[in-house]
């Protein structure tokens, strides 16, 4: 069953241009609905849990800008964070490309060789989440980054070059210390997959005019995917403007974004239909956030906005929706699975279990 339900998923990555429906809570160990939890293979994630050696090292979204030399910041809740390291743009070029084997990537790789070990036969591991070039430069760079984009764009892309080595030379050795056949790109969501490539959140793409996206974020991007392999891309907030940037991204797995303050999923998936992998993600109560109520105020609850993804899924595309903290939600969960059982879109309706 397992290696069926496998295979079936892997067409689907193959041909995302077929339209197909899937949903996971992969990363949560139950739900709140009874009923669910009796049931071994009510989703679909091939992948029975594995124990994972202990001592994970810490990978955040500011690791890389910690590599890079930015001082390392505590937060009032006891949070790591760093502080920003350049405060001049003629500091940029004495700026050094850090050693992947040393650092918090270097820790990570360790890791990685570990979990290569403990893994079964089939089994796959995230790698982790990186932010995109110039997301991690906005960290190591103080307040005034995005006046520099426009001052001193030459100090910029020459931080971005240098970030985007590291990043590939930390990909590549994430992917030798791991080995091919247990790579999962995906981070976040934490969907199955078993392919390869990387995964890259590129969330600076709202907080930047479409033109200075398109030369500053997507270039180094397309570096990364070409030296790495296919992308699962990530972008919290996607707008119409930024549309014609998102299809100059290449070789993408999947398109993951959050629903809860973009466009109309509807819009999204049927513009992106068939380019890669639909997969949103629905979270607690995304129902009432702002640009939801915008584009259709009146979901009841979490039930009825998954709904919505249903409804409009498109006749040329594949989506894989990840459920998040809902599935706390007995009762919202049990009649999603319902629906779901009864569009023939679980596993047990297609036999699989």
């Amino acid at each position: 069953m397992h290696q069926q339900m496998a295979e079936i998923l892997l067409n689907a990555y193959a041909h995302p241009e077929r339209r197909a429906f899937f949903y996971t809570f992969m990363g949560r160990t139950e739900t709140g609905s009874e009923r669910l939890n009796a049931m071994p293979y009510w989703d679909w994630n091939p992948q029975p849990p594995v124990q994972l050696p202990e001592g994970a090292p810490p990978c955040g979204t500011q690791s890389m800008a910690l590599d890079f030399g930015c001082p390392p910041l505590i937060t009032s809740d006891g949070r790591e964070w760093c502080e920003p390291l350049i405060h001049d743009p003629a500091q940029v070029k004495d700026i050094e490309v850090p050693d992947v084997a040393q650092g918090r990537i270097g820790a990570q790789v360790k890791y990685l060789r570990r979990v290569a070990e403990a893994l079964p036969e089939g089994h796959t591991h995230h790698l982790w989440a990186p932010l995109a070039p110039l997301g991690i430069a906005e960290l190591m760079w103080d307040n005034s980054f995005y006046t520099a984009l426009i001052e001193r764009p030459d100090a910029v892309h020459e931080l971005l070059d240098k970030i985007t080595q590291y990043i590939i030379r930390g990909n590549q050795a994430a992917h030798e210390a791991l080995g091919r056949e247990h790579v999962n790109p995906t981070a976040c969501p934490p969907l199955w997959c078993r392919t390869p490539g990387y995964y890259i959140s590129d969330d600076t793409m709202c907080l930047l005019s479409p033109e200075m996206h398109r030369e500053f974020s997507v270039p180094y991007i397309n570096r990364i995917t070409a030296a790495t392999g296919p992308m699962h891309y990530h972008s919290c907030t996607w707008r119409p403007q930024y549309f014609d940037n998102l299809h100059q991204l290449e070789n993408v797995i999947v398109f993951n974004w959050n629903p809860g303050n973009s466009e109309d999923p509807a819009v999204i998936m049927r513009e992106f239909a068939g380019k890669a992998v639909l997969a949103p993600h629905i979270v607690h109560r995304m129902h009432r956030d702002g640009d939801v109520l915008k584009w259709k105020p009146d979901f009841a609850d979490e039930y009825e906005f998954f709904k919505y993804f249903l409804d409009n899924r498109p006749d040329n595309g594949t989506v894989f929706v990840w459920f998040s903290n809902i599935v706390e939600n007995g009762p919202v969960m049990d009649r999603i699975y319902d629906l779901l059982h009864a569009e023939g879109l679980t596993p047990q309706a297609q036999g699989l279990a």
